[in-house]
């Protein structure tokens, strides 16, 4: 069974770790309401937040690829760096994300909301 996976930031294609997800369908644009994203310089964060966010989803025919995912985003640090959780791109179908679990401080906020459109 597929899972989806929405990305915001450097997952998408042609960005630093689009390579990682070579090979699983791509699909989008997308948005996703209820996050705002934000500059953290080297890479973006999203939060829960009344805004929207834009990005692709993937189709990932092998979920072992969350283990990688995982260990980039930082899921087990302690605290973790980001957090895996649910959301509902263009209000249909579920699809993971990884959101930004510690403070964004005074990081300048993306209001496009569009990490490629900055």
């Amino acid at each position: 069974m597929s899972e989806r996976l929405f990305v915001y930031g450097l997952l998408r294609e042609g960005q630093n770790y689009g390579h990682l997800l070579a090979g699983c369908k791509c699909s989008g644009p997308y948005s996703v309401e209820g996050f705002a994203l934000y500059d953290l310089g080297d890479y973006p964060g999203a939060v829960r937040a009344p805004a929207k966010l834009v990005g692709d989803v993937f189709e990932l025919e092998d979920a072992a690829v969350f283990d990688i995912l995982d260990r980039l985003e930082g899921v087990h640090e302690q605290p973790p760096l980001y957090t895996r959780e649910r959301c509902t791109p263009n209000g249909q179908g579920g699809a993971w994300i990884y959101l930004y679990d510690r403070p964004v401080g005074d990081a300048p906020r993306i209001t496009s909301g569009d990490w490629l459109n900055r």
